[in-house]
């Protein structure tokens, strides 16, 4: 038996037009071969199914896989019937059809930057996992081919790029138009006490792929770029970040957008 790995790609969705070999080089990754189970080969599976770039655990009691999908039919009825403002767009002051410069640091599995672009932003995603700039790879250019409308256009004003965001930021400082809004959700750990199988493999996620991140430099830089204001989310009772308060907080349920208004000082 091999030694487990950490994440694999699997080639068992047989009506997919993919070349998994060319995939799985460009992420650096195995492919699972046929006489290989997953759970001794791999802690991750990376596949297509339904023409979908999908993840999941191999752990026996992981829930489902996972994958981009900004085609969904709960997204696309959150977009079309709200029962009140996001609070994201709330906290970040974006104003309805406007085309407001957003940079989502930390762009995961890419929620948070189609709202910014539902309501008329045009957003830059970042994202340094390479395994997940490859899954909202797929998860736009699947939407670039919906049959809504809205959905296309809304695709077409988000901007991916893969990297550090510490390392755009920075080169975006030496750009004449700046942001004017920048977006931070890095991960944070769960508590320790689990009341669904999805919380315990979205943490095996958050673990996956995004791994230590240098938040406080992360503050700081976005601090340094923004033109109107940086919007932190975090888990409602967790410290500031960088322990900096921020100009006001939104609080929700679960979780709370720390605001950061940039204060231009007079020349």
């Amino acid at each position: 038996m091999p030694e487990q790995c950490l994440i694999a790609l699997a080639d068992c969705d047989a009506s997919a037009v993919h070349d998994i070999d060319a995939l799985a080089a460009q992420l650096s990754i195995p492919v699972l071969a046929a006489q290989h189970s997953p759970q001794d080969f791999c802690q991750f599976l990376l596949f297509f199914e339904d023409a979908r770039l999908c993840l999941r655990s191999t752990a026996e009691d992981a829930s489902g896989a996972v994958c981009v999908d900004f085609d969904n039919n709960s997204l696309q009825y959150r977009q079309r019937h709200p029962v009140q403002p996001e609070a994201l767009l709330k906290a970040a002051a974006v104003k309805q059809g406007h085309r407001t410069r957003v940079l989502d640091a930390t762009a995961g599995f890419g929620l948070d930057a189609y709202l910014f672009a539902a309501a008329g932003c045009v957003v830059t995603l970042c994202e340094r996992s390479a395994i997940l700039h490859a899954m909202l790879s797929d998860g736009i250019r699947r939407a670039l081919h919906s049959p809504d409308e809205r959905v296309r256009q809304t695709v077409e004003r988000m901007h991916l790029h893969s990297g550090d965001s510490l390392t755009l930021m920075q080169a975006q400082c030496q750009e004449q138009e700046r942001p004017e809004i920048v977006y931070l959700d890095p991960m944070f750990p769960e508590r320790k006490k689990k009341s669904a199988k999805v919380k315990k493999n979205m943490f095996l996620l958050q673990q996956l792929l995004h791994g230590e991140q240098d938040v406080p430099g992360l503050l700081a830089q976005a601090l340094a770029l923004a033109e109107r204001r940086v919007v932190v989310k975090r888990p409602r009772h967790a410290p500031f970040l960088d322990d900096r308060a921020p100009g006001f907080t939104l609080e929700g349920k679960s979780s709370r957008f720390d605001v950061y208004p940039i204060v231009k000082s007079a020349t």
